[in-house]
């Protein structure tokens, strides 16, 4: 009697188990999403950043600081990756939570904000800027989770404000990845579509459900998805491939696919060359061109934003497009598109066995 109800709960436990592992494998995990349960959660926009520094810095500091964080990102409009404000030192205490924020001091200050700083910051830091004369410091969930706490230090006002300059990029980066950080870890709150709905195709990527198949023609390697949601932008995400000997993935082969790919399955979309911005990436180890733009659709009288990437497949002697769109007339469009770009970089090339290759030969 014991063994059978020995059995039965081992079956059971199996039965779960296999249960959770498929339910699991539904589940895609960015690297690098740590939480301390023991803090809470940063709150305010994920897009404002809070600068504290004192009067004397900040009129110096915040014109190069201002042009490097609040840089465009070209859509419809013009759109900024993030707004940059001054923090009111005296409201001090409502800014631990906060997402993003920026503190600017110098070790011969006696100043608010300097003071602050000093007082917090451990001797081995301090001593690490008297000695190098500046220092930028980075806290990811310092006081709560999902903020990122930049603190930017000079041994003199003149060196800091020498490091801001000379930072400046470096700065904007470091919040630019955090973005696309609680964009990636949003988009992964959902499930993802099983590996089946790629079976036949020599590519996959890890898709949220709520994108469903919008086009797909096989017969021109073709495949695209939407997610569409009232209030939120409709999102588009497409994958082209063709057979290529040799790299022939250049600037002009990217315009010139993406052009007819957008026209014959997207009823008429099309761009202006002029209005696009390339430049150079990686995805999936593989160099990348990344185009990206705004587009139009005279038959239906609409438009919107875009951003395409192409690269050369050489294990497999393929050329890909990647192409994301957004159709958003009501707001920002940027969010949308950086969700896109975290699902592409996702894409995972099958290889091809070689006896397949040789007969493509």
């Amino acid at each position: 009697m014991k063994f059978k109800i020995s059995m039965i709960i081992l079956l059971t436990v199996l039965i779960l188990t296999g249960c959770g592992d498929s339910n699991e494998s539904r589940r895609h995990r960015p690297a690098g999403q740590d939480t301390d349960y023991r803090k809470p959660l940063a709150w305010g926009h994920e897009q404002t950043i809070y600068v504290f520094a004192d009067s004397n810095v900040w009129q110096y500091a915040e014109p190069y600081l201002r042009e490097s964080i609040e840089r465009y990102y070209f859509t419809t409009e013009n759109e900024t990756y993030f707004d940059l404000k001054r923090a009111d030192f005296s409201a001090i205490q409502q800014f631990y939570r906060f997402k993003n924020l920026i503190f600017f001091a110098h070790l011969d200050s006696e100043q608010q904000v300097s003071n602050y700083v000093k007082e917090r910051l451990s001797e081995t830091v301090l001593q690490s800027v008297r000695e190098e004369g500046i220092g930028m410091f980075t806290s990811h969930n310092l006081w709560a989770n999902d903020q990122l706490v930049i603190f930017l230090l000079g041994d003199t006002e003149a060196n800091l404000l020498r490091y801001n300059i000379l930072q400046a990029n470096e700065i904007f980066e470091q919040f630019r990845s955090k973005l696309f950080a609680r964009i990636e870890k949003k988009v992964y709150g959902l499930k993802i579509h099983p590996e089946v709905m790629f079976s036949n195709l020599p590519w996959s990527v890890k898709l949220p459900e709520n994108y469903v198949i919008f086009k797909r023609d096989d017969s021109n390697n073709f495949t695209s998805f939407l997610a569409r949601r009232r209030e939120q932008p409709d999102r588009y995400l497409a994958v082209y491939y063709e057979e290529m000997e040799e790299n022939r993935v250049t600037l002009d082969w990217l315009i010139e696919t993406r052009a007819r790919l957008v026209w014959d399955y997207y009823d008429e979309d099309e761009f202006q060359r002029e209005e696009t911005r390339s430049e150079q990436t990686e995805i999936s180890n593989r160099q990348t061109i990344k185009l990206s733009g705004r587009w139009q659709n005279a038959k239906y009288a609409i438009g919107g934003a875009f951003q395409s990437f192409a690269f050369y497949d050489e294990s497999n002697q393929r050329a890909y497009l990647i192409d994301n769109s957004v159709f958003y007339p009501e707001g920002f469009k940027l969010p949308a598109l950086i969700e896109l770009e975290v699902i592409s970089r996702t894409i995972e090339i099958t290889e091809r066995q070689q006896d397949e290759l040789a007969n493509n030969e």
